[in-house]
């Protein structure tokens, strides 16, 4: 079959369904050697075995073995029972070594989850380190045709941590068992049902931006998927020493097929048409790494902006169908400028056990007795959107769960809390300040909800006030350390 040109891809069926890989689909893939199964088929059940063989393998190494658990693991953060420094005095000793030196380049470079600068990076940082460590694997249990499984929990068939993860005594499994996971995941439960909902594990926002960086108002795809998706099944996984907090995630297992499959949905966006930045400040960024020999290796972003270098293609991608539509249409458009329409007037807002209800007040309102988004919505320009941005949210510690939001919910609103004023949910995993970050002033974090449905529908039954009010919910008791705040809220048009 001849090569399917790029103007016939876009994203379809978004609500977690996957899709098989059609001919020429994956154009930069097809050559691959190597594909990552769904953990849950027959050929990811067979690569799940060997992984837990190598976790076993791995986790009895030497800490100062690039190639050991604990190297690896410290490379995404070093735990908050220790700093980077303590950790390299006493594992390494005082005097220098190859591997200390490399351990000290390599710890602590999460990209996204320390300084907010390097947020940009989430996507490609994080693909390199899974494709080494995937490097390590082989090398370890001398298999070169190894490759790690992906956990998809975008679908009702994966809401619960894979079973595998969960025998802590069975002598093949054991190894993948980590106790510091929310009491729901290690019982075998969705790894919501303590504190959220199906739409929460959702890659539809995240699919749905047309482009990665951030734009005004508008998230862009790598945010998106970081503060959503991404953020909600750490949390929803693990606890303030495991999957919950960024210092202890790389610790479970289950962290690097979750990984995988946020790897997945980047190939699944790239593949429905979307262009990352071809800056030279973002390709140019230069990483390092342990290789399978347990050397440095100076990986660079723009080797990592597809699936080539590592030479892997994924057994299936989010949901694509092919349609007769032109290219221009998979191009984003250019942004307007951001005009706000209501905010905040006070000062930060805490947030706890209760609900918050947060007032704005209009930037210029046509009328005191109309709704300024019914106003906006009515003479919104085509291809404007009305966004609801909360900015500059961060803790004292994790909440250790989301927080859903809502616009203008009345003071007895529905039971159900996914409801018609339901604009989204967020969580705090990226906004705590960890290990020796605690001297960065830019742990403070910013989303965006696009309110712009959400809001005709309410006006049309007229549920939209005339001064409008955002609520904050707690999907369960935060925990009683994190302090919780967000900076302010607002509607803005772009």
């Amino acid at each position: 079959m001849a090569e399917l040109s790029r103007r016939h891809l876009v994203v379809s069926g978004l609500a977690g369904a996957g899709a098989s890989l059609l001919p020429g689909s994956i154009r930069e893939a097809n050559a691959a050697t190597s594909i990552r199964y769904n953990l849950a088929s027959p050929n990811g059940q067979v690569m799940l075995k060997k992984y837990a063989q190598a976790v076993k393998l791995m986790m009895a190494l030497p800490p100062k073995d690039p190639l050991s658990w604990t190297f690896q693991w410290y490379t995404h953060a070093v735990p908050t029972n220790t700093t980077k420094a303590a950790a390299l005095t006493q594992i390494f000793g005082p005097n220098p070594s190859p591997q200390k030196t490399l351990a000290t380049e390599m710890w602590n470079t999460c990209q996204g989850h320390f300084a907010a600068s390097g947020e940009p990076y989430f996507c490609p940082w994080h693909r390199m380190y899974v494709c080494y460590f995937e490097e390590i694997i082989r090398a370890v249990l001398k298999d070169p045709k190894f490759t790690l499984p992906y956990w998809n929990y975008t679908v009702p068939a994966g809401y619960a941590v894979p079973k595998e993860f969960r025998m802590q005594n069975d002598p093949l499994w054991g190894p993948l068992y980590r106790p510091n996971r929310n009491p729901t995941s290690n019982a075998g439960q969705p790894i919501f049902a303590a504190g959220g909902s199906a739409s929460d594990m959702s890659p539809a926002p995240a699919m749905a931006e047309t482009q990665y960086l951030p734009s005004g108002a508008i998230q862009g795809f790598n945010q998106t998927l970081d503060f959503g998706l991404h953020g909600n099944v750490h949390v929803f996984t693990g606890n303030s020493q495991g999957m919950g907090q960024i210092p202890w995630a790389a610790n479970d297992p289950i962290f690097w097929m979750h990984h995988c499959n946020i790897d997945r949905i980047w190939a699944s966006w790239n593949n429905a048409g979307h262009a990352n930045p071809n800056t030279a400040a973002w390709q140019s960024k230069v990483f390092i790494f342990a290789g399978p020999d347990g050397k440095g290796v100076k990986a660079i972003v723009k080797d990592y902006t597809n699936t080539k270098k590592c030479d892997y293609q994924y057994d299936q991608l989010i949901g694509t169908k092919l349609v007769a539509s032109v290219a221009e249409s998979l191009a984003p458009a250019a942004a307007a400028a951001p005009v706000t329409v209501a905010k905040t007037q006070s000062g930060p807002v805490t947030l706890g056990a209760a609900p918050v209800r947060v007032s704005l007040q209009a930037a210029a309102s046509p009328s005191t007795a109309a709704s300024p988004l019914s106003a906006r919505l009515s003479a919104l320009p085509e291809n404007h959107r009305v966004y609801l941005v909360i900015n500059d949210f961060k803790a004292d510690a994790q909440p250790e769960t989301l927080f859903r939001v809502y616009l203008d919910l009345p003071d007895n609103p529905p039971s159900d809390p996914v409801n018609s004023h339901y604009v989204g949910s967020f969580n705090f995993f990226a906004a705590v300040a960890h290990g020796d970050d605690h001297d960065h002033a830019d742990v403070a974090r910013s989303i965006s909800f696009d309110i712009t449905d959400i809001a005709a529908n309410l006006d049309a039954k007229g549920l939209l006030k005339a001064e409008h009010a955002v609520t904050i919910v707690p999907a369960k008791a935060p925990a009683a350390d994190a302090k919780a705040v967000v900076g302010n809220i607002s509607f803005v048009e772009q």
